[in-house]
């Protein structure tokens, strides 16, 4: 839903209609483009119209991040499976009332699925694998066994960096969207009271800048839907 602060009182589908409708057929009118909405401010217009048009809408967004922390907790599982297996090679070398065995971060459940617990739990899962390699070479580990950790740990660090990135941008993202499209809605107001007075003796033409939008008690409050296809 659009704000009070940035917000247009329609919705992004009848917005992006009626831009279209309104850039067809007023561009090149003789009267407006005397008054400065000649070629230059009309290539404007639809160069606004393209960027409001290709911002993802808040579901799209809201997808675009869900979707990267699914990615974010997979690599977490994956580090989490390599953490259990070193942790079985333990306890089949030192027993599983070992010091060694109870030297393993207690909260791996909850780092399976959460990158800042995992982050926090791998040195210490490197520190043991460190400190025991002579013993636990006899534990039939892969021989790439810590290569694969410090992959899988170097892909966290990447992935996890880029989500908190996301989430950091996505309320710009949103004012930025919310503005262009009210830049879009701006400008159709603009070209209509512009209409309205330069053709206000021109019954026919005087139609092409009647208000599209809705009076106050019938507004949508700018939902923010995909746009609806352009008509064909």
């Amino acid at each position: 839903m659009a704000d009070s602060k940035y917000g247009i009182p329609v919705s992004r589908a009848k917005l992006f209609t009626q831009a279209d409708i309104t850039y067809e057929t007023t561009k090149g009118l003789v009267k407006l483009a005397k008054k400065g909405l000649n070629t230059a401010y009309f290539d404007t217009f639809a160069a606004n119209i393209k960027k409001a048009r290709d911002y993802k809408t808040a579901d799209e967004k809201k997808k675009t991040n869900a979707e990267k922390l699914a990615a974010v907790k997979s690599v977490c599982a994956e580090c989490y499976e390599w953490i259990k297996t070193l942790q079985f090679a333990v306890k089949e070398v030192f027993k599983e009332d070992s010091p060694e065995y109870k030297s393993f971060p207690s909260n791996l459940t909850d780092a399976k699925e959460d990158a800042s617990e995992m982050t926090n739990v791998l040195p210490a899962i490197f520190t043991i694998l460190e400190n025991h390699k002579t013993k636990l070479a006899d534990a039939n580990l892969p021989t790439d066994f810590k290569e694969t950790g410090e992959t899988l740990k170097a892909n966290l660090n990447v992935i996890a960096k880029e989500y908190a990135v996301m989430v950091e941008q996505s309320e710009t993202y949103t004012i930025e969207r919310k503005l262009a499209h009210k830049k879009v809605y701006d400008t159709i107001n603009r070209i209509n009271e512009a209409g309205n007075r330069e053709y206000k003796n021109d019954p026919v033409t005087l139609k092409l800048f009647k208000s599209p939008w809705p009076p106050n008690k019938d507004k949508d409050n700018g939902n923010d839907a995909p746009p609806e296809p352009p008509a064909k």
